[in-house]
């Protein structure tokens, strides 16, 4: 048992690195892109108008709490019935993904921003150390165990059951192509 902890202890130290350096990085990339945006990106981002593109598939700025990036699904002016409840089944699936991460990102930035305050208020106001948000990481994903895995157990059901509008979908594109 006490092996298991020491390995999951660890798992969580490496996660923490991994998200600290990573949360720099994605900081400095950002500045970056925007202070060396040029015209013609700009240009480019308005021709993404969805209401005049609504033939393409767009995909959006990653949301700022679930970091998913959202899209849009084309709709196409022949649109048949298949094409449309494919379409709005893989909305409406990715509109629960979207609804959870909210959810469950929410909460764990709340959770954190309460333990490193509790850490800083022991410690004199010193900066949080990786050692101590990975104890924070470890029991907030023992915690949220269940919820993860009943997620996981309806991110699959909903998956498996965009196949047969999706094959629906294809079969009348390819039937209508042969005739």
């Amino acid at each position: 048992m006490n092996s298991l902890r020491t390995k999951t202890t660890a798992t969580a130290i490496r996660i923490c690195r991994r998200h600290v350096s990573s949360s720099t990085k994605s900081a400095a990339a950002s500045k970056a892109t925007t202070s060396t945006e040029s015209p013609s990106t700009t240009k480019k981002r308005e021709n993404l108008d969805p209401a005049q593109n609504r033939d393409k598939f767009l995909v959006g700025n990653p949301h700022p709490v679930s970091n998913l990036r959202p899209v849009l699904y084309p709709i196409p002016a022949n649109e048949s019935k298949e094409d449309r409840l494919f379409r709005e089944n893989r909305e409406r699936v990715d509109a629960f993904n979207q609804n959870f991460w909210v959810n469950n990102n929410a909460m764990f930035n709340k959770a954190k921003a309460e333990y490193e305050e509790k850490i800083r208020a022991q410690n004199g106001n010193q900066p949080v150390t990786t050692d101590e948000l990975s104890v924070f990481y470890k029991d907030f994903l023992d915690k949220a165990y269940e919820r993860q895995l009943n997620y996981n157990k309806q991110w699959w059901i909903e998956n498996i059951s965009l196949l047969l509008p999706a094959a629906k979908a294809a079969v009348r594109k390819w039937t209508s192509r042969s005739s």
